[in-house]
């Protein structure tokens, strides 16, 4: 029988995702840990305790982003509109989190990706389903297509600084957004 999380630990491990996503977002991947476990106001042991490495800490974040995108996604209602809205956002979280290729490279377990690969899959079905319904968008498409969907919006971002990284982006919506629409 599993007892349940305390109080403190879920706080530890939100506190703990809110300061990666701001690290990693000003210092990039290799963002010193420490600076992460000092920013949520918690010891380097309580981040293990959370996050066994580097890879998993920023696979969390990503999750908790997908998350984030999905509850926003929901509350904007039934509208069949919303996947569009949805693919611009995920764009955005992609660009913000340019690291995802690296992540995603350094995961020694492809089953380590599976929970957001998931998430992404979860988030994206209802307003796809819905566009589709309302023939705004391919009927050839699925759920597995929002995965193919983020994999193109984050392609192009190696090493490029923050102004080519909004160029691709818009480059990259421009193009994805066009090839979703039904004919």
């Amino acid at each position: 029988m599993s007892r349940p999380t305390r109080k403190d630990a879920v706080h530890n491990r939100a506190a703990l995702l809110k300061a990666a996503r701001e690290v990693l977002s000003e210092h990039g991947l290799d963002a010193p840990l420490e600076l992460i476990a000092e920013r949520a106001g918690v010891g380097r042991g309580t981040l293990y305790r959370h996050f066994a490495d580097r890879t998993e800490l920023a696979l969390a974040v990503l999750i908790d982003g997908v998350d984030d995108l999905d509850a926003r996604t929901r509350a904007r209602g039934d509208d069949p509109q919303v996947f569009f809205w949805f693919v611009e956002e995920l764009a955005d979280l992609v660009m913000r989190n340019a690291g995802w290729s690296d992540v995603l490279r350094n995961v020694r377990s492809p089953d380590a990706l599976t929970p957001l690969r998931q998430r992404l899959m979860e988030a994206g079905a209802g307003p796809l389903a819905r566009a589709q319904a309302a023939g705004l968008v391919r009927k050839d498409l699925g759920p597995m297509d929002v995965r193919l969907i983020a994999t193109l919006l984050g392609s192009g971002f190696q090493g490029a600084d923050e102004a080519e990284r909004r160029a691709v982006s818009a480059r990259t919506r421009l193009i994805v957004l066009y090839g979703l629409r039904s004919r």
